[in-house]
């Protein structure tokens, strides 16, 4: 049992008991007026009615007064379920995070500008759940579904390149690890968006993801880079660049063929961040339609109310002080 407004009822207590102290008082004093002072007589004309009605009247004033303060501080007991109605996806952010996206084609950063998207994506969400996948040549689960956007903002803000130590682009391993992500049995829309640039991706990845993705799974993919390429800087390390093993520099390309390839997988969409033109919108726009296409029921637990109980007892106990007439009259 939990007493909501305890503070607001322990005020309320204190001026009952000073009523009541003043009521015992009263009566005290009443109490000279008996039989064994005075005649039957005297005590008639001074009160003209029934002195015992006059005492309930008064009783049922005082446990009135009392029940009311118990309604004022708010009982609540026990656990009540009720369904409630929501719209709302489950997303799945799956973020490239190899060397390549260090280059900065697309300023500051192919890896910071994804960054910067993410978080205007996340000022446009309401209701929906969201995890990250970071991968490289291996991938793991960063962030587990959550509805703790403000959570959400600072574990983006943490990504690097240099979260993933094995190179590459392992595009199908982290599309798996994106839909273990999902619960199997929720019957939410499930939406994979992949942020890459499509670089050195393994051999058959069409083919392998293709099997992977089911009805209720939509993979949208965002290209990341310029078709002109741009060199792949060494974190920490100015002027100095990526070179491969003959020696020469690497100059980093975003590969659109495959990325639209993949994202023609079960009709999926195709975006590309630019150096100038914002995403987010559109990729709220593709989250807002998957949420009128499903509405999903939850149960909802809270404590059960009981103030109107001690309420109901305190307005019977006045309405009836009310209604008996005590004829109290003075000569």
């Amino acid at each position: 049992m939990i007493l909501e407004f305890l503070d607001i009822a322990l005020v309320c207590l204190a001026f009952f008991m000073i009523n009541l102290i003043i009521y015992l008082f009263r009566s005290s004093y009443i109490k000279l007026f008996d039989n064994r002072n005075f005649s039957k007589d005297f005590v008639h004309r001074l009160y003209f009615g029934n002195i015992a009605i006059i005492k309930i009247k008064t009783i049922l004033r005082l446990l009135g007064i009392f029940s009311l303060v118990i309604a004022i501080a708010g009982i609540k007991t026990g656990v009540t379920v009720e369904p409630v109605e929501r719209k709302g996806v489950d997303i799945i952010f799956c973020i490239d995070v190899s060397l390549s996206m260090d280059s900065q084609d697309i300023k500051p950063s192919r890896l910071d500008k994804v960054k910067f998207e993410m978080s205007k994506i996340l000022d446009g969400l309401d209701g929906d759940r969201i995890g990250v996948v970071v991968f490289s040549g291996s991938n793991f689960l960063y962030l587990p579904l959550t509805l703790d956007y403000d959570a959400s903002r600072l574990f983006i803000r943490s990504i690097d390149t240099s979260m993933v130590s094995s190179r590459g682009t392992n595009i199908p391993s982290a599309i798996e690890t994106s839909i273990e992500a999902f619960e199997n049995k929720d019957e939410r829309q499930k939406l994979i968006f992949l942020f890459s640039d499509g670089e050195d991706h393994s051999e058959g990845s069409i083919e392998t993801i293709s099997m992977m993705i089911k009805d209720k799974i939509s993979l949208h993919v965002i290209g990341v880079g310029s078709s002109k390429g741009s060199l792949v800087p060494l974190k920490n390390k100015e002027n100095i660049f990526v070179k491969d093993s003959e020696g020469k520099l690497v100059l980093s390309k975003i590969n659109i063929e495959f990325l639209k390839k993949l994202s023609s997988i079960n009709s999926g969409s195709f975006l590309r961040i630019s150096k100038s033109e914002p995403i987010s919108k559109n990729i709220i726009d593709i989250i807002k339609s998957g949420e009128d296409s499903l509405i999903s029921s939850f149960e909802f637990s809270d404590y059960d109310h009981k103030f109107q109980y001690p309420l109901a007892i305190a307005l019977l106990f006045l309405i009836v002080s009310f209604i008996i007439q005590s004829g109290r009259k003075m000569k």
